[in-house]
Formats: C-alpha cells, structure tokens, sequence
C-alpha cells in the first residue's frame, strides 16, 4: 500500500504514509511479547499468571517459547499442564514429541488427554506409535482420546489399529473410531462402518454415518437410506442426511 502511495500521491502524502508507517512498526515492537518477562510470569505463584504466559507463547514463532512451553509439562498444576500442552499442539512442534509421549504416561487422566490431543495435532511417527499403544490401555478415556487423535494424525498405517477398536466395548471408543477411519480415508472401511449403522447408540451411528458420507462411495447411499426408514433418534436422522447429501453430490 505504501508503495503505491508513493508512486501516486504528492510529496505530502509520501510523508504521512512514511509517518504512519513508522508509527505502525514502532507499535508492532511494543507489542511484541518479551520472553524473557514471560520466562519469569512461568514462575509466578499464580496458575493464572502461569496460563496467561502460556497462552502468549503459544502464539509465537521461536523455537525459545517451545522449550518454556516444554518445561511447563512437568508444572505442578494440571490446568498448567493441560495448557502447554495444547500450545504445542498448536505450534506444530515436533521437538515436543519426546515430552507429550512422556506426559501420555501421566497417572492423572487430564494429562494423558491434553497429550493426546497434542499429538493428534503435531502428527509424526513417534506420535502415531505412542497414541497406538495408549489404545491397549484399559480406561475408556484413554482409548477414546487415542483413537481421535490416530483420526486427526490420519496416518494410513494406523488404518488396522483404528479398526480393531469398532468392536471396543465402550460407545465413545466405537464412535472415535468411526469417525477416525473416516479421516484416515480408507475405502477399506466402508464394510465396517456400513455394519457398524445398526449399533445400539446412536453416537456409534452418528460416526458411522458421517464417514461413509466423508470416504464418498456411492454404494454407502442405500444402506443410509434405508437407516432413515427406520430411524427414531432425530439426531442420527440429521446426519444421515447430512451424509446423504454429501454421496449425492459426488460426480
């Protein structure tokens, strides 16, 4: 924009867009975060203090705010935890693979759930192999938030791991797993998850639905079809629909 203002305008507005210029970069400096102030909010008394600074980093592009980050894993408050967590989540940051593994074998369930989350986001190997193995844990959750993040890694590999916990015996796991495999866009599935239209819950349902309308095989639109004959729960209704709309939509 200055540019063109420079080549188009008169001498006076060079000058005030230079002026204006100045002011916005003189601006953007104050506002930058300072890492070493954060550094020492890291250590405030007050997890709010705490959560405040790692939200801050979490917004910044510096391999410096990841190590902090990376440090608060181990903070003695488990929203603390959960926070940085996340951050690196949504950083992307593979160095901090080594750490959220770490945090997945956590005794408390908040953590192993914010690690999950965190390494369904950054993705990688090492992530899809620890999140596999969390599979085999015998709590519920820690199955559940597993089986989500293998879907939002959407690593071919992890296409049997997924499938075996269709038959897991908690719905939330099923329904993760239905939605996962829908995500990991393996036409392999469509039998599985077409069966998986007369279970029980309608969570399961819902998922199963939903990923036969995201893999996009027209042979999935009579078994949904016939699923609205006979139908009770509006919700699964919608997402049948939903689903439907998407299968006849393709060329």
């Amino acid at each position: 924009m200055t540019g063109r203002l420079i080549l188009k305008s008169s001498q006076l507005f060079m000058i005030i867009s230079i002026t204006l210029s100045l002011a916005v970069l003189n601006a953007g400096a104050q506002d930058k975060p300072d890492l070493g102030k954060l550094a020492v909010q890291l250590k405030d008394k007050d997890p709010g203090m705490r959560l405040s600074a790692i939200d801050e980093l979490g917004q910044m592009e510096s391999p410096q705010a990841v190590d902090l980050l990376i440090g608060m894993l181990v903070d003695t408050d488990q929203g603390v935890r959960a926070a940085a967590a996340l951050a690196l989540g949504q950083m992307n940051s593979a160095k901090a693979s080594d750490a959220l593994i770490k945090l997945l074998k956590s005794e408390h369930p908040r953590d192993r759930r914010s690690a999950a989350v965190a390494l369904g986001m950054i993705g990688g190997d090492k992530a899809s192999e620890a999140l596999t193995v969390a599979l085999e844990s015998a709590l519920n959750e820690d199955r559940e938030s597993a089986v989500a993040a293998l879907g939002n890694i959407g690593d071919p590999k992890a296409y049997d791991a997924v499938s075996r916990m269709l038959k897991d015996i908690h719905t939330f796991v099923r329904s993760s797993a239905a939605v996962a495999l829908g995500r990991l866009g393996d036409k392999r599935a469509i039998e599985s998850l077409t069966g998986l239209l007369a279970d029980p819950d309608p969570a399961v349902r819902i998922g199963a639905a939903l990923s036969l309308g995201e893999l996009g095989e027209k042979r999935s639109i009579e078994p949904l079809e016939r699923l609205l004959t006979t139908e009770k729960n509006e919700n699964v209704r919608q997402q049948v629909e939903t689903a439907l709309k998407l299968l006849r939509a393709k060329p």
